[in-house]
């Protein structure tokens, strides 16, 4: 199954994590699921998300941790994916997973 990975970080600093929770702040789910999103569509350009069929948030993602975003897609075919999963990685560590449906 071919696979690409792309780096993903989210600043400390940035604004939407000051009420996300405040004094433990964490990365919203909402964010990861639209990280995941903008690195499918890039990663497959032209293509575009249509529908998530499956997320699942494993556990918090904190600031500033390095994480990788995994596209998988079966194109052994050589034809453009109908569908693919992504999974964010922290280490081996998976923090979220989804399968997004292309149009």
């Amino acid at each position: 199954m071919p696979q690409r990975d792309v780096p993903l970080r989210f600043p400390g600093g940035a604004a939407l994590l000051a009420d996300h929770f405040p004094g433990a702040p964490r990365v919203p789910g909402s964010c990861l699921l639209e990280a995941m999103r903008r690195s499918v569509e890039e990663a497959f350009a032209p293509c575009r998300v249509r529908a998530v069929r499956r997320a699942r948030f494993r556990r918090f993602v904190l600031p500033d941790e390095a994480l990788l975003c995994r596209i998988s897609t079966d194109d052994s075919d050589g034809a453009a994916p109908a569908e693919l999963r992504c999974r964010l990685l922290c280490g081996d560590d998976c923090a979220a997973e989804a399968v997004f449906v292309l149009a």
